[in-house]
């Protein structure tokens, strides 16, 4: 049985994936701490889902490499008008990891970590760090 790291509810349905990426809708174990909040407001027609099974595994990657990093998730959220890109909210980071769906996760994980280390070493506290362009850290 898979253990969920992450949970979304869509269309009245709860669906979970697991640290390593795959989705599936029964869980045997206690509800996962890190709930996906949609804030795409992106409608979407009856029988059709923000998310796909790929998206979702997406986010179990990014929440499970974070973790064997030592960082712990508190929060995924989609940002507004986008289905490509995900903030991660982090605990003790005061500041979200925005990703995008379209680069790989190890990478973007990697690149989180350097980041947010240079961010400890020159005592800033960003509004974000952005990780979506290969090998770049942008923040603001």
């Amino acid at each position: 049985m898979r253990t969920p790291i992450a949970g979304w509810s869509m269309n009245g349905k709860q669906q979970y994936v697991d640290s390593s990426g795959v989705s599936f809708g029964r869980n045997y174990y206690p509800a996962p701490s890190v709930q996906i909040v949609d804030n795409s407001g992106i409608q979407v027609a009856a029988g059709q889902a923000v998310a796909s099974n790929s998206f979702l595994g997406f986010v179990g990657q990014i929440v499970g490499l974070a973790k064997t990093r030592g960082y712990t998730t508190t929060q995924v959220v989609i940002p507004s008008a986008t289905t490509r890109q995900i903030e991660l909210k982090l605990k003790d980071i005061a500041y979200p990891v925005k990703f995008s769906v379209d680069r790989p996760a190890g990478e973007q994980v990697e690149d989180m970590t350097n980041a947010i280390e240079w961010m400890k070493r020159h005592n800033l506290t960003p509004q974000y760090v952005d990780v979506r362009i290969s090998g770049r850290a942008f923040y603001r």
